[in-house]
């Protein structure tokens, strides 16, 4: 049975590594680290950094079955700006300089992805943000994801009084599953990637 809770201190490690290998081959990273190993160090590096902010404000999510953490996911409240190149750097992310210029190139297409999800955002009321779901990678296409979506983050925009979730992905398999959760597509572009071009899509869906 898996069960949800608030993510703590002590998911840290756990959190980024299972985020490392969910999202191992994932073309929003790939492009930038060529080499398997270093990419999953960056990859547990930068989600190391982004879970230490969303366990402190509270919207990092832990689901467990049989006490084993198989997935997380970070839901912003409403109004939240998404965090930037300073804001990582404030929160410690300097320790990812060791991979040279990667992090900048990577920031600049991550702030290139993110300005149509949040110019919907600022016109929209009530938008809760998913910034990141993931699922182990042994776990992945068992309905886990689809299960974060309808049975945590669906009650809990209903028990706000209802609101539009939000979000960014980068593949065409993910395209895929969110639109068969309910999820439509609002924006679509290519955005530079590393001296090629990755998808970006935006999708919303109205909870009431």
């Amino acid at each position: 049975m898996l069960t949800y809770r608030t993510a703590e201190d002590k998911d840290l490690k756990p959190i980024s590594t299972l985020c490392a290998d969910a999202f191992l081959n994932y073309a929003f990273y790939t492009p930038f680290v060529k080499d398997q190993e270093t990419r999953r160090r960056f990859l547990y590096d930068v989600h190391v950094q982004c879970f230490r902010a969303e366990i402190k404000r509270k919207q990092a999510v832990v689901g467990e079955e049989d006490g084993e953490i198989i997935t997380a996911f970070s839901l912003h409240e409403p109004g939240r700006k998404q965090a930037g190149f300073t804001e990582y750097l404030a929160s410690g992310i300097g320790m990812v300089f060791r991979y040279g210029t990667i992090p900048f190139k990577w920031f600049d297409m991550y702030d290139k992805c993110i300005a149509p999800a949040e110019r919907f955002n600022k016109e929209n009321p009530n938008v809760y943000y998913i910034e990141i779901l993931a699922v182990r990678p042994d776990k992945q296409r068992h309905g886990i994801g689809s299960k974060d979506i309808h049975e945590y983050m669906v009650p809990y925009v209903k028990g706000k009084g209802g609101g539009i979730l939000s979000l960014i992905t980068n593949s065409v398999e993910n395209t895929k599953f969110y639109e068969s959760n309910g999820f439509k597509c609002f924006d679509h572009m290519n955005v530079p990637a590393a001296g090629t071009e990755i998808g970006n899509w935006c999708f919303s869906m109205d909870v009431d």
